[in-house]
């Protein structure tokens, strides 16, 4: 073969590129030691490819152009010459491990035992203190001025977490039905909150006082502590019951709680038959004044086709293995109607709340007539 061309000084003309100058890139393909990350990333650059609409190809093509031309040797050493792949796997892949981590702190937090909602012992964590007696009084005088006042009556506040119970417990108890109220920032708690509402609001201090009040019992709505619900709602701790059910959000986590610990409940339904009472419950759309809220008539049509679809799945429950739990006594075929669930059942009531609406706008009065009377 010929020698290369010779300059007048007798270099060659062309420039001599050492081995270890060359790209690694280029250099691992001459060789064929190509890394298995890299022949995936590939893959699955190419795969994709043709479901992925024009813009996002032209931002893939740009985003490795320039870092193959800007930063090649972090392209090469740290993403495998395919930027865009690595990219989108490392979010991807953080994206999995975060919602795993999720996962396992829910199941941790639902199997974890806390606390229980017995009355019947001094010593509970969530609602201590709550076992006093109706109109209780002390003889100790210290005691007699911190002692809570005469009650009447019980009304618990429950539903899922996040609902806005307390927030509604707080404006009931410290807000005037035409103004609009700001709640403290409340987080979710494992211990009820408890307070007391006069049965008038004329009333002067001195009669309030000697006048029997209405508790307030506002139930966590963490959810492992909603299967000892229902010993706080039998008749001789409770007169009525409000729920709130948040109308930002779907409807199901709350309707599960009514139908499973509520409605569906042998021993809540049992006491009550039982007394020859029926329970009266106040369903509440909370958040009104939000812009994604609905209104009380939509959340009605889905709170009655989520009834409809746990009723559904307790007869076939029932059907297949015998061991359904209580379904509501409607026929099958039927569709639950919420204003008359049938004899022995409770008594559904609607209304909305917007906590932040003006003028008398935001519900509060009827819930407060619904704690004071029942009506």
């Amino acid at each position: 073969p010929s020698s290369p061309p010779q300059t007048p000084n007798g270099r060659s003309k062309y420039l001599i590129i050492p081995a270890t100058m060359t790209n690694p890139q280029h250099e691992n393909s001459a060789s064929g030691d190509v890394p298995t990350t890299r022949i995936v990333l590939r893959s699955m650059r190419l795969s994709a490819a043709p479901y992925l609409p024009p813009p996002v190809l032209s931002a893939i093509h740009i985003t490795d152009s320039y870092l193959h031309v800007n930063h090649a040797s972090f392209s090469s050493t740290y993403c495998y010459s395919e930027p865009s792949a690595s990219i989108l796997s490392a979010i991807f892949s953080a994206y999995v491990v975060l919602r795993l981590i999720q996962g396992l702190q829910y199941w941790w937090s639902s199997t974890t035992k806390r606390s229980t909602a017995h009355l019947s012992g001094e010593d509970d964590a969530v609602l201590s203190g709550l076992s006093q007696k109706s109109n209780e009084r002390t003889d100790n005088k210290s005691a007699q001025d911190d002692a809570v006042p005469l009650f009447d009556e019980t009304v618990v506040f429950c539903g899922a977490s996040g609902a806005g119970k307390t927030a509604l417990l707080h404006c009931l108890c410290n807000e005037h039905d035409g103004d609009s109220c700001k709640p403290p920032m409340t987080t979710t708690s494992l211990v009820a909150n408890v307070a007391y509402i006069a049965t008038s609001d004329s009333a002067d201090e001195d009669t309030k006082n000697k006048t029997a009040a209405v508790r307030l019992v506002d139930y966590p709505g963490h959810p492992s502590l909603s299967t000892k619900l229902t010993s706080l709602l039998l008749p001789h701790q409770t007169a009525r019951v409000v729920f709130a059910i948040d109308a930002t959000k779907p409807v199901t986590d709350g309707v599960a709680i009514l139908y499973k610990f509520i409605l569906t409940n042998n021993q809540v339904r049992s006491a009550w038959k039982a007394s020859g009472k029926s329970l009266s419950i106040l369903i509440v759309c909370t958040k009104e004044d939000d812009k994604k809220a609905k209104n009380h008539k939509r959340m009605k049509i889905q709170i009655r086709n989520e009834l409809d679809r746990l009723r559904k799945v307790d007869f076939a429950m029932e059907d297949v293995t015998g061991n359904g739990s209580t379904p509501m006594s409607i026929a099958k075929g039927k569709t639950i109607d919420l204003d008359d669930l049938g004899p022995g059942m409770p008594e559904l009531h609607f209304v909305e709340t917007g906590l932040g609406n003006k003028g008398g706008n935001n519900g509060l009065k009827a819930v407060r007539e619904f704690v004071r009377t029942g009506a």
